[in-house]
């Protein structure tokens, strides 16, 4: 299991399955992922409310903000990463399997 700074990657599904990717694999998805981030902060990428049925909408807005601390973690104090982490995580396992 790749090495994670925060939440603890048996509880997680998707820090588990980082583990079918390589080094590099996992250097491409992080820059996809960061691309993804601009696009939410410029506004680019955004719920569409009038899509979804409002229980999705909610819990994919939650989702959207918890990346907003977890950005902030990233670029700030790594004493702040792990908490962040485990907030994304618990949300976006939460939207996915609830």
């Amino acid at each position: 299991m790749p090495e994670s700074i925060g939440a603890d990657p048996r509880q997680s599904r998707l820090l588990q399955s980082l583990n079918r990717f390589d080094r590099n694999e996992r250097d491409a998805l992080a820059v996809v992922g960061l691309a993804l981030l601009d696009c939410i902060n410029s506004a680019r990428l955004v719920v569409n409310d009038d899509h979804l049925d409002n229980a999705l909408a909610i819990a994919t807005w939650r989702m959207v903000d918890t990346l907003y601390p977890l950005q902030d973690a990233l670029h700030g104090p790594s004493g702040k990463l792990p908490a962040a982490l485990a907030v994304f995580l618990a949300t976006v396992e939460g939207v996915n399997h609830g």
